[in-house]
């Protein structure tokens, strides 16, 4: 029997071979290097301007190569950015805590009400059902309702309802047989989730794409409502721009990942597939005896369900940006994203999960005597809250409010500027920095903070910089819904550089084409 692991011991086996260095000890290496090796970058001017590059190189680098445990590497920017003079620790702490972090707690609060109701396993098996165990036919019907409930909702809640319903998905194909739900290599630390299996991760990551793809061909949701507010421009005028490439986007994120992780050019995966299709009749057999223990729709999924079409509502009402919403008729307060989704996930806590207590109220006794726990419990949520990713992504948020202070928008803008390569240049200079950015952090968060700085020093490169900012793919913090899925389905920072580098460059391609066409039509109004 294999003795338990404790803390203060060696989390991996000893090892004597000088060979296995660099895979056991390489993060430790890399840890002090990487700081020393961009140290110089302390003798550049504008001082402030490298300071934060500086720090933010380190950040992403640690990040993306897993360096460092998620939740410790996120509170670089809050310790050190005060160090280094560029902001104070006050307003820093407050982009910790911004709307959007507090939209993933509502959506983590939704979850959890999802799987202690098993509304996600009673969708997830009526999709299977559907698509007949096929994964490949489970990613595109995937796609399409993650995109209308972004398109309609919001992104992150679309990500965060329909990943859900995925996860109970992959659990019912793992059990039958059909796919693997988990790979087997060793985790690197000591008892932490499983990874996910390519055709899983693929899943999951396709629920995160398609919620990004959904906002941007969507005028009801944000970024788009922020941008065109920016410009005072029509929102229409902008929706044509982002509508075509969106389409092609979606097309060309389904084929990337059925080649990458459904093993589409043959290999490990595609054997597996192949092999586990085989047991397709099992499975049709477990998924209707899953669906008979699953029994009728009871009263804790019918309420949980109930708050998430209200939640869902709320959300879609809030502020339209093409009609008005309730948010308007609230006089000079606005109530944000965070309003409508905390309070139904407040709702959860409160509402109960069967009526036994009306026995007090009608003349009927319940059939069976106990408690009325509510619809989800904290020890529920504090399980399925990936703490150490949202923090990740409030550091993103943070990142992009330290690059006022630290003139570092102001500075590349003019560097750009002063190139003589003429207008189109600035045009595509623009569209690569907006694709930048939107790939470190929230594409909201930098059309709000970032926008106002880039259109104030060049209105030429501020707005294909504004299109660009759909680029969403590439990184957890590139969005909520990224963070979400990574966190929930343990997807790792370099499985969306694979997935995310094809959509990223053909969206920023279209869009580019499509903002240098219709510029035109839009720009002077």
């Amino acid at each position: 029997m294999a003795e338990d692991y404790k803390p203060g011991s060696v989390p991996l086996e000893e090892q004597d071979d000088r060979k296995l260095f660099c895979k056991y000890h390489y993060k430790g290496v890399l840890i002090i290097l990487i700081p020393l090796a961009l140290a110089p970058m302390f003798l550049a001017f504008p001082i402030l301007v490298f300071r934060f590059l500086y720090l933010t190189f380190c950040f992403y680098l640690y990040y993306i190569l897993n360096l460092m445990a998620r939740g410790a590497a996120a509170f670089i920017y809050i310790t050190l950015i005060p160090v280094c003079g560029i902001e104070s620790s006050k307003p820093l702490s407050i982009s910790y805590y911004a709307d959007i972090i507090f939209l993933c707690y509502a959506a983590v609060f939704m979850g959890g009400a999802m799987d202690t109701s098993k509304v996600s396993e009673r969708i997830g098996t009526f999709m299977l059902g559907i698509s007949n165990g096929n994964i490949k036919m489970l990613q595109i019907f995937l796609t399409i309702l993650v995109m209308f409930n972004a398109a309609l909702v919001n992104p992150t809640l679309a990500a965060a309802f329909w990943m859900k319903v995925a996860q109970a998905a992959m659990v019912e194909l793992d059990k039958g047989g059909v796919v693997k739900l988990y790979s087997d290599e060793k985790p690197y630390e000591v008892g932490s989730k499983p990874y996910p299996s390519f055709p899983a991760a693929g899943i999951f990551i396709t629920c995160g794409y398609a919620a990004s793809l959904g906002a941007m061909m969507s005028p009801l949701v944000n970024p788009n409502g922020i941008i065109a507010s920016k410009y005072g421009i029509d929102i229409s005028g902008l929706v044509m721009i982002t509508a075509g490439p969106a389409i092609i986007g979606v097309i060309v994120m389904i084929v990337w990942i059925n080649l990458i992780f459904f093993g589409m050019l043959g290999g490990k995966t595609k054997a597996d597939l192949l092999e586990g299709a085989a047991n397709k009749p099992a499975f049709k057999q477990a998924l209707v005896d899953k669906k008979a223990s699953l029994g009728s729709w009871d009263t804790h999924a019918k309420a949980t369900l109930s708050l998430i079409i209200l939640m869902f509502i709320l959300m879609a009402t809030r502020k339209p940006n093409i009609v008005p919403g309730w948010d308007d008729f609230t006089g000079s307060v606005t109530c944000g994203i965070t309003v409508p989704a905390i309070f139904v996930g407040i709702l959860f806590f409160a509402v109960a999960a069967n009526y036994l207590f009306c026995r007090y109220y009608v003349c009927r006794e319940p059939e069976k005597q106990g408690t009325a726990p509510s619809l989800v419990g904290w020890k529920t949520v504090n399980n399925i809250c990936p703490w150490a990713d949202i923090f990740m992504l409030g550091a993103a948020v943070s990142g992009i409010v330290s690059g006022v202070p630290s003139q570092y928008y102001a500075t590349v803008v003019k560097a750009l500027k002063t190139d003589d390569g003429g207008p189109f240049l600035h045009f595509l200079y623009g569209a690569l920095y907006g694709t930048l950015l939107t790939i470190l952090a929230p594409a909201t968060t930098v059309a709000q903070i970032a926008i106002p700085v880039v259109s104030e020093a060049s209105r030429n490169f501020s707005l294909p910089f504004a299109t660009a900012l759909h680029n969403s793919f590439l990184l957890p913090t590139s969005s909520a819904a990224n963070t979400l899925v990574s966190g929930w389905g343990n997807v790792r920072p370099y499985l969306y550089l694979i997935a995310g580098i094809v959509p990223t460059i053909i969206v920023f391609l279209t869009v580019f084409g499509m903002t240098s066409l219709l510029r035109p039509s839009i720009y002077y109004t």
